[in-house]
């Protein structure tokens, strides 16, 4: 039996079609940090439009409110550089010291040296560029984040996102097409609210968290308070597992020091998970419409894998984002399923 050979034939106008989309993939892959430092400014705009919400509530123009929450972010960022930084860089040579002298008295192993010593070295070399005298405040920056253009344009762009009233919602209308502003509008205000309600209230909760850890580590004689401090701050974001980590570094931290003072911390510790999930939770995330742990655990690990720094920004809303885009394709084909019955 013969088989009679088939032509597959492509006509000009998909070869067209899916040249274009090659061309627009590869584009934005080439300006990934643009879009990035885009993404960056919304969720910044729509973190700062409560604050400037807040002081137009109380009379003041909107640009002039605008400015002033500018003019804080900045004077905190600058505190954070010169004052807190060069402190916890002093302290972190002497906790991961401490902290693997430990590990390895209960383990039986600790890290490579070379690892330490690696590390030791960084942080004097921050140190050392943190407290120059000759070092600007654009330079420290400059050098931290290594592209300053991005950090300004990101600024800038965040500036005019929040200086006019649902700023992100214009831009979106201005680049949207007609057929999909409806429902691209309607996914972002959904967006919009969860977002700006979590990530409110676990800056909140990761702030009150980080300022009674450290308090309570410098009232028992802990060393490394501020330190501590500053992980129960930052392992705040990650629900769940967070609290456990941070408490079982004090612990080993304290036990360096004494048994007794090593159960002390872990009772400390168990006394604030016991605050924060009877107290903290119901009055500061009460209103805040909860993000399913797991969300977050993933989307921050695939976002510092991906993106590194800005991955861990943009991680958490971009997983929102897309729970939210199935949430209303879920709700569109239950409504169009509604209408066929």
């Amino acid at each position: 039996m013969m088989f009679e050979a088939k032509k597959l034939e492509i006509s000009w106008g998909t070869l067209w079609r899916i040249a274009i989309f090659v061309a627009v993939v590869l584009l934005l892959y080439m300006v990934r940090e643009v879009i990035g430092m885009l993404l960056v400014a919304m969720v910044l705009a729509l973190g700062l439009d409560p604050f400037v919400c807040f002081l137009e509530r109380m009379k003041f123009p909107r640009l002039l409110g605008t400015i002033v929450v500018f003019l804080l972010a900045i004077l905190l960022l600058v505190t954070a550089i010169y004052l807190i930084v060069p402190v916890m860089v002093s302290e972190a040579t002497g906790f991961i010291q401490d902290f693997n002298k430990t590990f390895s008295q209960i383990f039986g192993f600790s890290l490579p040296k070379n690892i330490l010593n690696d590390f030791g070295l960084t942080l004097n070399k921050t140190l050392s560029a943190l407290t120059a005298a000759h070092i600007s405040i654009t330079g420290a920056i400059g050098t931290v984040f290594s592209k300053l253009v991005l950090i300004v344009s990101t600024i800038i762009v965040t500036f005019y996102l929040t200086v006019q009233r649902n700023g992100t919602e214009h831009f979106l209308r201005l680049i949207l097409p007609g057929t999909l502003e409806r429902s691209v509008l309607t996914v972002f205000n959904r967006f919009k609210i969860k977002i700006r309600r979590w990530l409110v209230a676990q800056l909140g909760m990761s702030l009150i968290v980080g300022l009674l850890v450290g308090f309570g580590m410098w009232l028992l004689g802990v060393r490394y308070p501020f330190v501590l401090g500053a992980l129960a701050a930052l392992f705040e974001l990650v629900p769940l597992i967070g609290p456990v980590i941070t408490g079982a570094v004090a612990f080993m931290i304290a036990l360096s020091s004494s048994f007794n003072l090593g159960l002390y911390a872990v009772l400390f510790f168990v006394g604030v998970q016991q605050f924060e999930n009877h107290v903290l939770i119901p009055f500061v995330m009460g209103r805040a419409m909860k993000v399913h742990p797991v969300i977050v655990i993933v989307s921050l690990l695939a976002g510092a894998t991906v993106a590194g720094f800005v991955g861990i920004i943009l991680s958490v809303p971009i997983a929102v984002l897309a729970q939210e885009i199935l949430n209303y394709l879920a709700e569109r084909r239950n409504g169009q399923q509604t209408l066929v019955v």
